[in-house]
């Protein structure tokens, strides 16, 4: 159990709903999801790996991989 209260998020993906979710950052909304794993730095391969799987945020660093549709 983490110890604080999560506020209402506007995005759909389960990992914001679980108590232990095993990636740090969201892949849907880039936003932390597991504040008891560190982020880390990322290389422009595993960058390119999560863009092909279709993430739109890496999971491990949050960093934005592709641009969203306006």
């Amino acid at each position: 159990m983490t110890g604080f209260r999560r506020g209402p998020i506007a995005c759909e993906n389960m990992n914001h709903r679980r108590t232990n979710s095993p990636v740090s950052h969201c892949p849907q909304c880039g936003g932390v999801v597991n504040r008891d794993i560190a982020p880390r730095s990322c290389t422009a391969e595993q960058h390119a790996v999560s863009r092909r799987q279709r993430s739109m945020f890496c999971v491990a660093c949050g960093t934005q991989l592709i641009a969203g549709s306006a």
